[in-house]
């Protein structure tokens, strides 16, 4: 029979906050091609991120994107830190138009990548409980 050990609690990345990105007060831009081979290069902003995901404001409809496909070789700068992520489209809001959020889970192409989401994260997070004392 297997010996049962204590393991230490794991937090679902999933579960975390999420940070909205206001343009004018913290600049991140985007960008990535579609379709992704021989597409065109669409610029864009980041609207809110988490660890597990991030969303973007629409530059322009993409013919044929639809929730459940991957928007390949994306890179990102949020606060300063550049970053490259595949996303796994959750949802468009309203829809497939210019200015809609889309969404989705994140998958980061490398290990450095995955540290310095964590990075941005917690930087936001300071953020934020500095800027307001009433946050724990």
């Amino acid at each position: 029979m297997a010996e049962q050990k204590p393991v230490e609690s794991y937090r679902n990345r999933r579960l975390h906050k999420r940070f909205a990105l206001v343009d004018d007060k913290a600049p991140a831009p985007m960008s990535f091609r579609y379709p992704s081979e021989g597409g065109r290069v669409f610029q864009t902003r980041v609207k809110d991120i988490s660890l597990s995901g991030i969303s973007m404001v629409l530059p322009d409809e993409l013919p044929g994107l639809k929730v459940g496909d991957i928007l390949p070789n994306i890179e990102a700068n949020v606060a300063g830190q550049a970053f490259r992520i595949d996303l796994l489209v959750m949802h468009m809001t309203p829809g497939n138009q210019v200015g809609a959020a889309c969404g989705g889970l994140i998958y980061p192409e490398r290990d450095e990548d995955i540290i310095t989401i964590r990075r941005i994260i917690r930087s936001l997070d300071g953020t934020i409980r500095r800027d307001n004392p009433l946050i724990g």
